[in-house]
C-alpha cells in the first residue's frame, strides 16, 4: 500500500513534523522522518514500510509558477529491518556530537534538456546526528533534531551548504558541510 508522497509532504512543509516515535505497523505503513525547506525549495523524508523491509525515501519539491508545491522528484533505499527498529538504533553508533552526512540527492529544477552548468538543481542531503545535538543551523535556518536522530538538509545552490549542530544550550558542537551527488 503506497502513501500520497505530495499530500503527505505538503502536510509536513505546512505543519511540521508531528511529535513521537516513529512507528510502522500493517495499519501505518509510513511515517513522516524529516523536512527541510529553503524559500522556494523543500525536501522530505519517508520511512515506509514495503514487503519484508522498509524504505527510507526523499523528495524534493519546488514552488511553481503559481506559487503551488510541486514534487521534481524522490527516491529511497530499502533495508530488510520491517519494524523499522535499526532506523531508529542508527545513532546509537554515533558519538554524541557527530553529524554524518549521508546519501544525497539532485534533481533538476528547470526541467533543461540537457542540463548545462547554468542549470538549476534542488539537492537534499540526509543527516544523522548523535544523541548530544539538539538542532542543525543551516543557512539561517534552524531544524531541530528529532529523537531518532535521522534529518534532512535541502539547498538550490551550486554549493552544498554548511551545517553547524548545536547542542541543548545553544553552543557549537561541530560543523560540516553536506556534500552534492557525484
Amino acid at each position: 500500500m503506497a502513501y500520497d508522497a505530495l499530500a503527505e509532504s505538503l502536510r509536513l512543509i505546512t505543519s511540521g513534523m508531528p511529535d513521537g516515535p516513529v512507528r510502522l505497523s500493517r495499519r501505518r505503513r509510513f511515517a513522516p522522518v524529516a523536512v527541510d525547506v529553503d524559500g522556494d525549495v523543500a525536501a522530505t523524508r519517508f520511512l515506509r514500510r514495503g514487503v519484508g523491509c522498509h524504505w527510507d525515501e526523499t523528495h524534493l519539491l519546488t514552488v511553481d509558477d503559481h506559487g503551488a508545491w510541486r514534487m521534481l522528484g524522490g527516491g529511497g533505499a530499502s533495508d530488510e529491518d520491517p519494524t523499522a527498529e535499526k532506523f531508529e538504533r542508527a545513532r546509537d553508533g554515533l558519538g554524541p556530537y557527530q553529524v554524518l552526512p549521508g546519501g544525497t540527492a539532485g534533481v533538476v529544477r528547470d526541467g533543461g534538456s540537457p542540463p548545462s552548468r547554468a542549470t538549476r538543481w534542488v539537492r537534499g542531503s540526509a543527516v544523522l546526528v548523535g544523541r548530544g545535538i539538539a538542532e542543525l543551523r543551516v543557512d539561517g535556518r534552524h531544524l531541530p533534531a528529532p529523537h531518532h536522530g535521522h534529518l534532512i538538509v535541502v539547498w538550490g545552490s551550486h554549493r552544498p551548504p554548511t551545517v553547524t549542530a548545536h547542542d541543548g544550550t545553544g553552543r557549537t558542537v561541530a560543523t560540516t558541510t553536506v556534500s552534492p551527488p557525484g
